[in-house]
């Protein structure tokens, strides 16, 4: 087939890579078919040879690239071949994206920086999606969770790639003079920050105070001047706020070990005889939660204003008459008849979608998530039971992962072999973790070893920052603040083990490497 015009075959590029970073947020469908866009109009264009050349020549899109034979290689010493061929198929954006663009011609500032408004575009519609979602506005579906108003792709994945887009609207906005253009891209921003703590997305929070700090404290966003100074000054005093902030909530957790007030009941109002377990010293705002109960109780005067039974389960999975009994605490009322009937209609509702204590009960609220953190952590410390947690899970994801890794140390149990290795281990280890919480590690540095050993590992960190250094990028903007972004979510996420994550990763970081206009790097 004879290629098209130039021009045109520059049209259907800038298409695609418009239309990968748009689907990121809002359509998985069409993260493939942009890439396969992509590849075909790279094939279609001709002068392969000369492209291949200028590929092999490249030596930070080549080591980008060798994450895809890594996991490759990793299918000689697996049993369980067709999960590690899913692995690699899942991992082909990882070595495609470096490949076409460190060989395709550069795409002029205006493209370039379209390309960036177009994405904000869609991030912005995908949090406006979510927010009718929430407010069950024009868009009726159930929320149990907060994490339920990112429909399209993992709420995590949302956060992450929100953060992003506030240091691209940064970036955009100082690259404009026009007052109007400044406020637009000024109340984008404070909307995302507004988005992502409504969100909950503690990841995507954290993955961007981590970018902010490389940036203003290392490198800094503007000339070393009284200026940058100033916005150092500022930004410690509101990293100090947000941690004095976090003691007081862990602090409040602490203090909660030491029950307030309370008097053993025999009965209760209706004659019958509590149940007390002083042994357990569970609470929820201070108050124990296993004495002054009585289930009998609790479960005909619940099953008289709920449609949910008291022996059932919660809309989030866990037992209903554990959620219960642990919100009844939470107000300082006995575990009874007469305490069940105090409850608000709202507080019913909140019970049914698996609220637990009275601080949290709005769907969305970053304070009571992070209260609800803490009371894992506790809990934790206390029972050492993480099933149903997702931060103390990942407690156990990680000592399987090191178990694992000590016994495979050089190259890991292969890329198919993951899965099948750690439910032999959780089994080995006689894990508390029920089996549908046995889940993979939950962090990408820790899965890369587990799979490729040691060596594995070191390569890997080999492919994060050898091209940034080769490319002298490391004091630029816009990739510092993605690759802060993407190092840090590796620590809690997967992140390279879903068709969203791969994506997300490969696509920016082979945009702001290898696409982004030369003359602009370093501004």
């Amino acid at each position: 087939m004879r290629p098209l015009s130039p021009k045109y075959h520059e049209a259907i590029y800038i298409l695609a890579i418009a239309l990968l970073l748009i689907s990121l947020p809002v359509a998985k469908f069409m993260m493939s078919v942009s890439q396969i866009m992509l590849f075909v109009n790279w094939l279609w264009e001709g002068d392969l040879k000369n492209k291949l050349n200028s590929f092999f020549r490249n030596k930070a899109a080549l080591v980008l690239s060798s994450i895809l034979l890594m996991h490759a290689l990793g299918l000689f010493y697996s049993s369980d071949l067709s999960y590690g061929l899913n692995d690699v198929r899942i991992k082909i954006p990882l070595a495609l994206l470096p490949l076409v663009f460190s060989t395709s011609k550069p795409i002029s500032l205006k493209s370039f920086q379209v390309i960036l408004q177009l994405f904000l575009g869609s991030i912005f519609v995908a949090s406006i999606i979510s927010i009718l979602i929430l407010t069950d506005i024009g868009i009726h579906r159930e929320v149990v969770d907060i994490r339920d108003i990112s429909i399209f792709i993992s709420h995590i994945r949302f956060g992450l790639l929100i953060s992003l887009s506030i240091f691209i609207a940064l970036y955009l906005f100082a690259q404009r003079s026009n007052t109007v253009l400044k406020m637009i891209y000024a109340c984008y921003i404070l909307w995302q920050l507004v988005f992502l703590i409504i969100l909950e997305s503690i990841t995507g929070l954290a993955a961007f105070v981590a970018a902010l700090f490389v940036i203003v404290m290392i490198k800094g966003i503007l000339p070393q001047n009284n200026t940058l100074k100033w916005v150092r000054v500022l930004f410690v005093a509101l990293l100090m706020g947000a941690a004095i902030y976090l003691y007081k909530i862990f602090m409040c957790q602490q203090k909660a070990e030491i029950p307030q007030k309370y008097t053993i009941l025999e009965k209760t109002a209706q004659g019958n005889f509590y149940k007390h377990d002083t042994t357990n010293h569970q609470t929820e705002n201070g108050y124990l939660i296993y004495i002054n109960y009585s289930d009998k109780e609790m479960e005909q005067a619940w099953n008289q204003i709920s449609n949910i039974k008291y022996v059932d389960v919660d809309l989030k999975g866990n037992p209903l008459s554990s959620t219960l009994i642990r919100f009844l605490a939470s107000k300082g009322l006995n575990k009874d008849a007469a305490g069940v009937m105090t409850l608000t209609q709202e507080e019913v509702r909140a019970i049914e979608h698996g609220e637990a204590n009275v601080n949290y009960q709005h769907i969305s609220s970053l304070q009571g998530r992070l209260h609800e953190i803490a009371w894992e952590i506790d809990v934790y410390k206390k029972t050492g039971n993480p099933n149903g947690h997702s931060l103390t899970q990942r407690f156990e994801y990680w000592k399987t992962a090191t178990r694992i890794i000590k016994n495979n140390l050089l190259f890991g149990v292969g890329t198919g072999d993951l899965g099948l290795a750690f439910q032999e281990e959780y089994n080995k280890s006689n894990s508390v973790l029920e089996q549908r919480w046995r889940l993979r590690s939950h962090n990408q540095y820790l899965s890369i070893a587990v799979g490729m050993g040691i060596i594995g590992l070191l390569w890997f960190l080999l492919t994060l920052f050898y091209p940034m250094f080769k490319l002298n990028m490391q004091s630029n903007f816009l990739y510092l603040s993605f690759f802060v972004i993407a190092i840090v979510s590796f620590l809690t996420e997967d992140t390279l083990e879903t068709q969203a994550g791969v994506t997300f990763f490969a696509a920016f970081n082979s945009y702001f490497l290898f696409l982004q206009p030369q003359q602009k790097k370093n501004e």
